[in-house]
């Protein structure tokens, strides 16, 4: 519980800091910035629609796969 309140007080300095200060401005402009930016819309078309031309894109998508698997048969018992 002192736990919880610790990291509501630390959490509410930060934002404050943040918030009021002329460098937590600019760096919360460039953060709302870099999130209502277009040039990462392509990205947007291409999720979940891998290029198979795209080795790179294909390897993460394998290895992303694989670990559900290896997980899921870890959590199996052995017959």
């Amino acid at each position: 519980m002192k736990t919880m309140r610790t990291l509501a007080v630390v959490g509410a300095g930060v934002g404050g800091y943040l918030l009021f200060s002329s460098k937590g401005k600019e760096m919360i402009q460039r953060v709302t910035q870099m999130f209502n930016s277009k040039k990462d819309e392509p990205l947007m078309v291409k999720t979940g629609n891998p290029d198979p031309k795209d080795i790179g894109d294909n390897n993460m998508v394998s290895e992303g796969a694989m670990y559900s698997v290896n997980y899921y048969n870890k959590q199996q018992p052995e017959s």
